[in-house]
């Protein structure tokens, strides 16, 4: 898991390095049809058919629609905002998951839980500052993202078992290559690539790839209740990647929002795995 959260940090600043001479439209066409190519190897490795009438399943298009709007905003963040801040407001999902868990799934969430989500929702308000002089509006993107993502989540947890990870994820990747294509239609021209731009891309796409095999390793191989507090070393390495390479410098205000954030999720998550072990 820590393994597959390096990969996402460096596969975001990628996308943050390639955003500098690309545009938005042509970074998710590219990249997300090269993405395309590795999961329909995968499905056909695993005798899976991309076209097939599973894509109607309600849960299927829940998540697929979730992750084309969750990564628009999240990759629209990533080509707007520092690193560090788009990185920062990402770990706030697993506590927006939480409410949006209680709302559609019906899941009971005691007090201690709600004010730890509270508490996260105040550090995204110290992020993010809204009327301050430092406000930035593009940082709403990753509202966006968030917003998109658990979506994305909340269809995963409705998915049939028989229906594969790869069968969904081929067909975000699918969509999100089009979405990137029509955006370039509509008034961004093609931007010339030259050998530093692919070596970007190509960042992008065998860092996510990596990603999604080691973090399925992961799911696999270990327990969730074990594994999942990791997935907030992603904030990590996206520090250390900004500061060292990006050359950001994440101000005060930045640093105690994130680190309340993290600070609530992970309270959360014992608080959950505590009640399931009661239970």
């Amino acid at each position: 898991m820590t393994a597959a959260m390096a990969a996402f940090a460096i596969s975001d600043a990628f996308i943050n390095l390639a955003s500098r001479t690309l545009p938005t439209g042509q970074i998710l066409a590219i990249t997300c049809l090269l993405s395309l190519l590795f999961f329909l190897t995968v499905l056909r490795r695993s005798n899976e058919r991309f076209w097939s009438r599973d894509i109607l399943n309600k849960a299927v298009l829940l998540r697929t629609a979730g992750e084309v709007f969750g990564s628009v905003g999240y990759v629209m963040a990533l080509t707007l905002v520092p690193l560090a801040t788009a990185s920062a407001m990402l770990q706030a999902q697993p506590l927006a998951l939480t409410f949006a868990a209680v709302l559609f799934l019906g899941e009971k969430v005691g007090p201690r839980r709600w004010l730890a989500v509270a508490l996260g929702f105040v550090g995204v308000l110290m992020i993010i500052r809204p009327g301050a002089d430092a406000f930035d509006p593009n940082v709403l993107w990753t509202l966006m993202g968030i917003t998109g993502l658990v979506a994305r989540d909340i269809g995963t947890r409705l998915l049939p078992p028989k229906i594969s990870t790869s069968f969904v994820s081929a067909w975000a990747v699918a969509l999100l290559s089009l979405l990137g294509l029509l955006i370039m239609a509509n008034g961004n021209a093609w931007a010339p690539v030259g050998p530093i731009e692919w070596i970007w891309l190509a960042g992008v796409t065998v860092a996510f790839t990596s990603a999604f095999f080691l973090i399925t390793a992961a799911l696999r191989l270990g327990e969730v209740s074990a594994i999942a507090p990791f997935r907030y070393t992603r904030m990590v390495f996206a520090l250390i990647i900004a500061i060292a390479f990006l050359g950001e410098r994440p101000d005060l205000m930045t640093w105690a929002g994130t680190t309340l954030i993290i600070g609530s999720g992970i309270y959360a998550f014992w608080r959950e795995q505590q009640q399931r072990s009661a239970a």
